[in-house]
């Protein structure tokens, strides 16, 4: 660092127009922290108003005032790279900023301010589940903060988890999606017909998530081996995963890749939008057409990725299933994650106590 950068204190690196700051901690550690700003004196003024703040952590024991519009901007931001649930973190934290009023001090913030919250919320017809979300995320940027920043806020969500009722995830008959496949070949857009059909067909035969589905590249598929590999980046678990192709879904590609050949043969996605105002922009949801889909086949509400439940409990009861492979399709570390993803019919358990041996006849 040159001498007058160093006695200011603020520097840039190399390849990057952001001045950073380096100071000592409260702590006596040395530190080097982004200002979050292109302009050097606004630089400097960031960088001594850490420093007054650190003196009097250090000489006054005084914890510097911290406002939520901070704990929420420097969390999002710094972990904006890393999180895949980037976006949903911010849908998250909207009703967090709409609650708690602006300039809030966190280093104030109460268990009363946390039960405030919750009862509002509910109010508002919310049910427990994403409210534990909501206040989990707040509580994660908190964390997040006293760990990266060496702030220390306090965090009243500990132990305010509301109760949570565990429900059986819903889980089509081989004959659901039978109607679901007719539905979706008997839609009303011919733009629909030609990605849609597939999507309900490679979710139940891959069992891939419906975002590994959307997100897969044609670079990703090997027809000749009948593989389709996901990266780490691709998958929930972050960990590279194989997926097998059976018949079924080998040729739901096939047709998919004659529909790309004939409409735009260079495109890297395989769910592609054939309408003439969006060609070739990857299909990003497939929320209303599984709604209108699934209404006129007559299920009952579902989602997508129904289909991942319904084709590993399918591959789970077939002849000769290994349940450590079917994991390893679907991308599960622990044989017990895939289990839970098993759905037990009712003429099944009645099949597997007929098959116990006779003991006694009375």
């Amino acid at each position: 660092m040159h001498k007058r950068k160093k006695k200011e204190g603020v520097y840039q690196r190399r390849g990057s127009s952001v001045w950073y700051a380096s100071f000592t901690q409260a702590s006596g550690n040395r530190t080097q922290r982004s200002t979050g700003t292109t302009d050097k004196q606004e630089a400097i003024r960031v960088r001594k108003k850490w420093e007054t703040e650190e003196w009097e952590k250090k000489v006054r024991g005084i914890e510097p005032d911290r406002t939520f519009e901070q704990v929420a901007f420097l969390y999002l931001q710094g972990t904006k790279k890393i999180k895949r649930s980037h976006a949903t973190d911010i849908k998250k934290m909207r009703p967090l900023a709409k609650f708690f009023p602006e300039g809030l001090l966190m280093n104030t913030l109460t268990g009363k301010d946390v039960r405030a919250y919750i009862v509002d919320r509910r109010q508002d017809g919310v049910v427990n589940n994403t409210i534990n979300k909501e206040l989990s995320l707040l509580s994660t940027a908190i964390k997040w903060c006293n760990s990266e920043l060496d702030w220390e806020l306090p965090n009243p969500i500990a132990g305010k988890r509301l109760p949570v009722k565990v429900e059986e995830a819903r889980c089509l008959s081989v004959e659901e999606v039978q109607k679901l496949v007719a539905s979706a070949q008997q839609a009303w857009s011919s733009h629909t017909r030609n990605y849609f059909p597939d999507f309900c067909i490679l979710g139940f035969n891959t069992m891939m998530r419906s975002g590994e589905l959307l997100n897969l590249e044609w670079t990703r598929v090997n027809l000749v081996d009948r593989t389709v590999t996901l990266r780490a980046e691709d998958t929930k678990g972050k960990r590279k995963r194989l997926v097998a192709l059976n018949d079924a879904a080998y040729k739901a590609l096939l047709r998919l890749r004659r529909i790309a050949d004939k409409h735009f043969p260079d495109t890297q996605w395989v769910f592609t939008h054939t309408r003439p105002r969006c060609k070739g922009v990857r299909i990003q949801s497939v929320r209303k057409v599984w709604a209108t889909a699934i209404a006129k086949a007559g299920i009952d509400w579902c989602t997508p990725h129904c289909l991942r439940h319904t084709g590993i409990t399918e591959a789970v009861h077939a002849d000769g299933a290994n349940h450590w492979d079917i994991a390893r399709q679907v991308g599960h570390r622990n044989i017990s994650t895939t289990q839970g993803y098993i759905h037990v019919a009712d003429d099944r358990l009645h099949n597997a106590v007929a098959k116990l041996p006779t003991i006694v006849t009375i």
